[in-house]
């Protein structure tokens, strides 16, 4: 169903997008051109450009505006007037009812007296009149500067005239007692030589009549359905249907059809708006009634009722308020249009199939009103575009095509079903294959979860078995899985969605894959296959398939010490070589390459290596490959196939593997110890498919999350390390370094809990899963990939890590205020001591105290690492304090290496000097010596705290370290050892010797 779905929604999205590529093109043709010229101060300069055949020119930019005033040759040369932009929108203000827009052209003087020019005027609101060089050419309605003399007509005109002067002067007289609106000139005027006014026109007029055509056809085909074939008076409403369409447009493109009916300004508009509100009425109602499954849907009852009301509005107000009305109506419009075109789509992605043709009409529709909105918003001047009509005809009469053609389709659908009834043992074999799928899985999970338990006491020969037992289970499931795609390979229900798969990325994930899943046996797998080896035309998932079953059972049926996939190009084909170097396959498999192109397979022992080859070749079959095994006994067997190249040159996705590894997307420069609300999160993303990582980066937002992309496995680890990242989301199938191998590296260095891993995998399958979880991978999301799912998980995992982080914080901020309480009640009966004996170093004492005190309760302690120099003044300040209380009884050492520039855990190496002297050193009666040393090595620095104390038991020690001790003793050492394991993996490494001393020592990666 999920493929359907997707499916569907890919072939609206393609129909839509060629749709969208032919307005696009239609409109390229016809724009103006970019360098064409623009009024500046009232004048059009057009001496640089020369008036062509084909061009028509927009007199855009500044004309000179004069308010209240309607100019003409006799008017004072002294008058207000004002910059105005054309087109221009409206303006706050007093309104205008009228006045006058002028401009002036420049031309060559070579055109010559005798060339013609056009100029074309559009609607304005609500009477024009044009003149050039001071004569009347053109107009629209009746000028006039009051109310009883003006006549608002707002129809489009075009004058043609000739001008033997090298300057044109236009003078264009508005006037509007209409409307609320002032006098103002919202779309664009056009200036062109006659002929290319002539052609643009030509156009315009050719597509208005073959839109006319079309809608008449099919108005008067409905009236022929209705009165030969279907005499239902429903018909009659696809006859209105087509008609009002057509009116709309031809009122739309030429307003002076309303002449006709000899109506005043007011009224023509009414009657535009009632064609124009009827017309989206009948679209809804039209649509309805081609619906199957909702056409009766109780929202279409409303939609007639405010369609109604609507229409009686248009009629009753006044036009100061149907302006205003007009904004409802949209609404209205939108909201009905919206809804019918999403029944439309869900009546299609629901499966049935005469609604593809509804949504076919849908889609164009909706293509034609974004572009008409588009067209209005961007005030576009191009011919009218007739093809989204013909898009929705060709919808139309497939529909009834379809259904004309739909009884016979369902007769056959019939005897298909009745012959698939009749293959029971097919059905059988798939029916059981199902119900043992269930209890297999559980005793598969049972049986893990037994050897898996510490507690359990089996002798190894026992556990053994079990582990047998279990892998046992597991051939079994892979065997009801081959026999489920026997089955619809055999029915012909399985289908490819093939695209361009890099196979060096599937062969790397299946290896790390089968060391899983075929533990115990050594054989080492390795890939020749080169880098710049083409992507071939595959399923994804069937190819891991296909790879998984054939590597599976090389492993498993052969005796082989190492096993090599190579791959070739012959004859525009991919050849994938599978080798060993074993004994081959054993005798009674000789036959083997007879067998898989044998039906009859179920008097062999080992059927399961036949099924799962079975299926291989008739998955590689259906890619338009071939499968081919050579094998001998005693002697090494060659296994290949093959599959088609992909196109490279149609392949718009691709990039070499240079560009690949150069693609890191996104920087980040953001505070590393932000809080989650003050910072965006970070992501690495892994993919091979530059494609796939554009379309997971446009999921998330860049206002909350820090998106990084790569496309190299092998640059991974060296990425890592810049940044503090929250999530990194792998895919499973990389070349050369598996999504599986990156994982286990990665944990290598972050654990579970520091750095979550999202695993993207072709397959839910469970080995494919199994493996990924068994690598270190907490989560894991199927392809294709659903964009919500993926948000939501990678949120998930992100606020798992940031909340289990705020946990360790408080755990720390705990532990270390834990050991700091005696030291401090200590101290200061220290001062207090020395206040009566010896003053000044009280008040030294005082001084370091407040520095230990200050470095020990820094808010910066709670932060992951701290830099050494500031740990060792922490260390030196608490030391100073200790020998000041115990004099001769302590001796500190320090040996330190210069400029070493590394971070530390804080409140570490304090706890262990705290730790040498209060359970070293103090223990025995003439105390001892410390010593704290820090060595810098190539690729780590060791810390180091050295006493010749009284040393620590081994049974003491282990207790000091475990994780189960919840007493107080030794707390803070084991903190310092938990923190050491979390942050980088290793823990103290603690050498001591009863009576003799204590070695404690951690190392700091570089």
């Amino acid at each position: 169903m999920k493929k359907t779905i997707v499916r569907h929604l890919l072939i609206i999205a393609l129909i839509f997008i060629v749709l969208t590529i032919f307005r696009i093109l239609w409109l390229v043709y016809f724009m103006p051109s970019n360098d064409q010229p623009t009024a500046q101060a009232g004048i059009l300069d057009m001496r640089n450009h020369s008036l062509s055949e084909n061009e028509v020119f927009q007199m855009n930019g500044e004309w000179i505006y004069y308010p209240e005033v309607l100019l003409d040759t006799t008017s004072p040369t002294h008058l207000e007037q004002t910059i105005r932009s054309i087109p221009m929108q409206e303006a706050a203000g007093e309104t205008q009812h009228y006045g006058t827009y002028r401009l002036k052209i420049l031309l060559n003087a070579y055109e010559g007296s005798d060339y013609r020019y056009a100029i074309q005027v559009p609607e304005i609101s609500t009477a024009s009149a044009l003149y050039i060089n001071g004569k009347l050419v053109g107009q629209s309605g009746e000028v006039s500067t009051n109310a009883s003399n003006h006549k608002g007509k707002a129809v489009p005109y075009t004058v043609y005239f000739t001008e033997e002067q090298p300057e044109i002067d236009v003078i264009l007289q508005v006037s509007n007692f209409d409307t609320p609106s002032n006098v103002l000139i919202t779309k664009r005027l056009s200036f062109s030589s006659a002929s290319a006014m002539t052609h643009y026109q030509l156009i315009t007029e050719l597509s208005l009549v073959a839109i006319s055509m079309l809608l008449i056809l099919f108005a008067l085909f409905s009236i022929l359905v209705f009165l030969f074939i279907y005499r239902k008076k429903i018909v009659l409403l696809f006859t209105v249907g087509f008609l009002l369409p057509l009116a709309d447009e031809l009122i739309t493109n030429n307003r002076s059809i309303l002449d006709w009916f000899h109506l005043d300004y007011v009224w023509s508009m009414k009657l535009s708006n009632i064609i124009y509100l009827g017309a989206s009425f009948f679209f809804v109602q039209f649509i309805r009634i081609l619906l199957v499954k909702y056409q009766q849907a109780k929202y279409f009852r409303w939609f007639s009722m405010l369609y109604t009301i609507g229409a009686l509005l248009i009629v009753l107000l006044p036009i100061q308020w149907l302006y205003t009305a007009n904004l409802v109506f949209f609404m209205l419009y939108i909201v009905s249009f919206l809804y019918v075109l999403t029944l439309a789509l869900k009546e299609y992605i629901g499966n049935q199939e005469s609604s593809a043709f509804i949504a076919f009409t849908a889609i164009g529709t909706t293509n034609g009103i974004i572009w008409g909105l588009i067209k209005l918003y961007f005030l576009l001047t191009i011919p009218l575009y007739p093809f989204d009509y013909l898009m929705i005809a060709l919808g139309f009469s497939g529909y009834w095509f379809k259904r004309f053609y739909e009884n016979k389709q369902q007769i056959n659908l019939l005897v298909a079903q009745l012959q698939r009834d009749g293959e029971l043992k097919d059905e059988f074999l798939l029916s059981n294959a199902q119900k043992l799928w269930d209890p297999m899985n559980k005793m598969i999970t049972l049986g893990q979860t037994i050897y898996d338990n510490p507690n359990n006491s089996f002798v190894t020969e026992d556990k053994q078995n079990l582990k047998y037992l279990i892998d046992i289970g597991r051939s079994m499931s892979f065997t009801l899985n081959d026999i489920l795609d026997y089955t619809r390979l055999k029915d012909g229900n399985l289908h490819l969605h093939k695209k361009n798969v890099r196979i060096q990325g599937i062969v790397s994930g299946i290896f790390d894959m089968l060391r899983f899943i075929s533990a115990g046996k050594q054989i080492h797998m390795v890939s020749t296959i080169a880098r710049n080896f083409p992507r071939v035309l595959a399923d994804e998932k069937r190819l891991i398939q296909i790879l998984f079953n054939l590597l599976h059972s090389a492993i498993k049926y052969t005796n082989a010490d190492l096993i090599e996939i190579s791959a070739s190009i012959e004859k525009n084909m991919a050849v994938i070589h599978i080798k060993d170097t074993g004994s081959g396959i054993e005798k009674k498999d000789m036959i083997l390459q007879e067998h898989l192109f044998s039906s009859d397979h179920g008097n062999e022992d080992n059927d399961r290596m036949h099924l799962s080859l079975l299926v291989s070749k008739q998955l590689i079959d259906l890619h338009g490959g071939s499968l081919l095994i050579y094998s001998s006994s005693n002697k090494s067997f060659d296994l290949y196939f093959t599959l088609p190249i992909a196109d490279e040159t149609k392949n718009e996705e691709q990039m070499n593997d240079e560009q690949q590894e150069k693609v890191l997307l996104t920087e980040s420069t953001t505070n590393l110890d932000a809080t989650p609300s003050e910072k965006q999160f970070k992501i690495l993303m892994v993919d091979d498919d530059p494609v796939n990582l554009t379309m997971m980066r446009s999921i998330f937002s860049a206002a909350e999350y820090d998106i990084t992309t790569i496309t190299s496995s092998e640059k991974v680890l060296e990425l890592l390390p810049t940044k503090r990242w929250d999530l990194v989301i792998i895919d499973a199938m990389l070349p050369y370094i598996s999504g599986y191998a990156l994982i286990e590296n990665i944990r290598e260095h972050y654990s579970l809990l520091e750095l979550p891993i999202l695993l993207l995998t072709a397959r839910s399958n469970p080995e494919d899963v199994y493996t990924g979880f068994a690598h270190g991978a907490n989560d894991y999301v199927t392809k294709p990939i659903n964009a919500l799912e993926l948000k939501v998980r990678c949120r998930a995992l992100i606020d798992l890590k940031y909340s289990i982080n705020q946990q360790l914080h408080l755990e720390t901020a705990w532990l270390q205020a834990q050991i700091q309480p005696h030291f401090l009640y200590n101290t200061l009966n220290t001062i207090a001591s020395l206040s009566t004996i010896d003053p000044d170093r009280m008040i030294d004492l005082m001084h370091h105290f407040g520095k230990y005190l200050h470095a020990s309760f820094d808010v910066r302690n709670l932060q992951r690492v701290v830099p050494l120099r500031d740990e060792l003044e922490l260390v030196r300040s608490y030391l100073y304090i200790e020998q000041e209380r115990f004099g001769e009884l302590l001796q500190i050492e320090w040996d330190i290496d210069d400029h070493i520039q590394i971070e530390i855990p804080p409140i570490s190496l304090q706890t262990l000097v705290e730790n040498a002297i209060r359970h070293g050193v103090l223990q025995q009666k003439d105390g001892g010596t410390v010593c704290i040393r820090v060595k810098e090595y190539s690729d780590y620095v060791a810390v180091s705290v050295i006493d010749d104390g009284i040393g620590i038991e081994a049974s003491t020690l282990t207790q000091l370290l475990s994780d189960t001790n919840t007493t107080s003793r030794g707390i803070g050492l084991r903190n310092t050892d938990l923190r050491l394991k979390r942050i980088y993996g290793q823990r103290l490494q603690i050498k001591s010797t009863p009576n003799e001393g204590t070695t404690i020592t951690f190392n700091i990666p570089k």
